[in-house]
């Protein structure tokens, strides 16, 4: 079966040999049908793409002068004439069987029109290892099961899809109005469709983390607001996981106003959810001692409560103004 992989791409030259090597290790009988949509990068990636195609001709690259990820990825599908089409990205490490897994897990599952992985999310610094670890943890990102590296089984989405290409075109492309978020508009469209995604621990990735926790915060504050934007554009709430951050915040904020004017009896129920919250921070930093050693887990928490904190701004920020990229 023939398999098309799209990968957007900006500045990315030393990932993408990395990865377009690495994927070629497998054949599974599938021929691949590979397209590089590139957003004009400026550091040397077109070199690096040179290169890629004179070891590989069946290579494609093309230009996305949109420079907006939706584009690149619904130029690269519209390209594709392959019966399944694969949505990789440079930053990531994939096992040397993802695909053939990921086609696997179709034949295996006829009634899932997308496969994919669950991720492994890692970490180089102290700080990054408790940020993977909170991405990894139902306490950090609810019930998102392909963030659980061992799971198996139905999912709301893939991070790194595999789709049956018919079942893609039904649904429709990419949002092109969306800069961030675009995967889960996509995702919450396929299952309306009916499609239904299936992913396995055996085709899992490696995502690494932001090492930071500036670059943390301003990447859940771009998907909080960014969610926004889909939830406005279907009118309905995907998951209510994806709420749950800012619900506690504004119930935290409403405390604070409300606590001078309450009886003290009463400000107990106020501060309950926040009391909570904090005991399940002090709750995963211990748990995650053991596995991390006390110089990460000592900075699960704050992982843990960036990710909700900027995710929350960020949602409601979007409400007054519109997100930018």
């Amino acid at each position: 079966m023939d398999i098309g992989i799209v990968i957007p791409s900006y500045n990315d030259g030393p990932f993408l040999a990395r990865l377009f090597e690495s994927l070629y290790t497998t054949s599974a009988g599938a021929t691949f049908q590979p397209v590089i949509v590139d957003d004009q990068s400026d550091d040397g990636t077109r070199d690096v793409l040179r290169r890629l195609q004179a070891s590989h001709p069946s290579l494609r690259v093309v230009d996305n002068p949109a420079r907006i990820t939706a584009a690149a990825m619904n130029r690269g599908i519209e390209l594709s004439t392959a019966d399944l089409v694969a949505i990789l990205g440079a930053h990531t490490l994939y096992p040397d069987d993802y695909l053939a897994t990921c086609q696997e897990l179709l034949t295996e599952h006829p009634d899932a029109d997308c496969s994919g992985g669950t991720i492994e999310s890692r970490g180089g610094s102290p700080f990054g290892r408790a940020v993977a670890f909170a991405m990894s943890h139902p306490a950090g990102v609810g019930n998102a099961r392909h963030r659980y590296p061992g799971y198996e089984g139905y999912a709301e989405g893939a991070c790194f899809p595999v789709f049956r290409r018919a079942a893609l075109l039904r649904t429709g492309l990419y949002d092109t109005a969306l800069v961030r978020n675009q995967d889960d508009d996509l995702n919450y469209r396929f299952r309306k469709a009916g499609g239904r995604v299936f992913i396995s621990h055996r085709a899992r990735c490696v995502y690494f983390v932001r090492e930071s926790a500036g670059a943390l915060f301003r990447q859940y504050y771009q998907y909080g607001a960014w969610r926004l934007r889909v939830l406005r554009k279907h009118g309905e709430v995907a998951s209510w996981r994806q709420l749950a951050p800012v619900v506690f915040y504004a119930w935290l904020c409403l405390s604070i106003v409300l606590t001078p004017m309450v009886a003290s009896a009463l400000r107990v129920w106020l501060w309950a959810p926040a009391l909570a919250y904090g005991a399940m921070l002090v709750t995963t930093l211990l748990l995650s001692a053991p596995t991390l050693g006390w110089p990460s887990a000592l900075r699960v928490p704050l992982a843990m409560a960036t990710m909700h904190f900027a995710y929350a701004l960020g949602f409601a920020s979007a409400l007054f103004r519109r997100p930018s990229a």
